[in-house]
């Protein structure tokens, strides 16, 4: 099947080869895996270019799906070649807008990949108007995918050994806060995934919510940081509270019973007395 140099024709998976490897979680390939295991046909086409001169085809769109068929083909010699959209040979831009063009209309992929993309495009002497353009997006949807250079490279580059959020790096950097407080709050934001003390969303949020109560800046930088902690250890700060107010009314209820039990062998006393 062709259509104005564009054809759809089985390719060896193997020959297959990615310009780009996207951020793509283990669960998802397993439900594609478990969909082509059960004789299902994935939903998205697998994209690629013919290269000019070698036997490759280079990967402008379905990562996703290429991960899942070459998870399956060592298992399943179905698999070893796979139907896919061929379209002639472009050149390294044109397949990142490709790309992008799809991480933008037709997917949902992470922050930091359409970030990777952009910077690699913006490095190579291509336009903040141009790339907008090409992708048919807003100059400031381009621009939320910068970092901005207030952010020190070392929590940067832990950002992307850890999968941190620059979206949440963003957020705390316009915060109001000096950036000694700043700085500590960069380095949760991108601890390891699993990490106890890891700023996530909803911590955030709940920050957000100190930084708003009247007179906090009045603060000393310390005590700012020791209210931070409180916030950030919400579940903790709000089990305390429970618990000291738990045994607060325990103890009051216990007076109260004493005060009661004291009164009525009083009154059982006096009681007795008169007879």
């Amino acid at each position: 099947m062709q259509l104005s140099n564009i054809r759809l024709e089985l390719v060896k998976i193997q020959s297959i080869v990615p310009i780009y490897a996207e951020h793509v979680s283990k669960s998802a390939v397993k439900k594609l895996v478990r969909a082509l295991e059960q004789g299902s046909m994935l939903s998205s086409s697998i994209i690629v270019e013919k290269d000019k001169f070698e036997d490759k085809y280079w990967l402008v769109s379905g990562f996703p799906e290429y991960i899942a068929y070459l998870e399956i083909d060592d298992a399943n010699l179905q698999y070893n070649t796979v139907y896919c959209v061929v379209q002639p040979y472009s050149n390294e831009t044109e397949q990142r807008l490709k790309l992008l063009q799809r991480m933008f209309h037709h997917q949902v992929t992470k922050w930091i990949d359409k970030h990777i993309l952009i910077s690699q495009m913006v490095y190579d002497e291509k336009s903040i108007d141009t790339i907008s353009k090409k992708l048919g997006v807003n100059k400031s949807d381009i621009k939320r995918y910068f970092i901005h250079p207030d952010i020190p490279i070392s929590v940067i580059e832990k950002a992307y050994q850890n999968s941190g959020s620059f979206i949440n790096l963003e957020q705390i950097r316009k915060l109001k806060l000096h950036s000694f407080l700043k700085d500590r709050l960069y380095e949760k934001v991108v601890l390891p995934q699993r990490h106890i003390d890891r700023l996530t969303t909803d911590k955030l949020q709940k920050l957000k919510w100190v930084l708003k109560e009247k007179n906090f800046y009045d603060l000393k930088r310390e005590d700012q940081w020791d209210l931070i902690q409180q916030a950030l250890n919400y579940k903790g700060t709000l089990q305390s509270s429970w618990s000291r107010e738990i045994q607060k009314r325990l103890k009051h209820n216990a007076r109260s019973n004493y005060i009661i039990r004291m009164n009525c062998n009083n009154t059982n006393h006096s009681s007795e007395h008169k007879h």
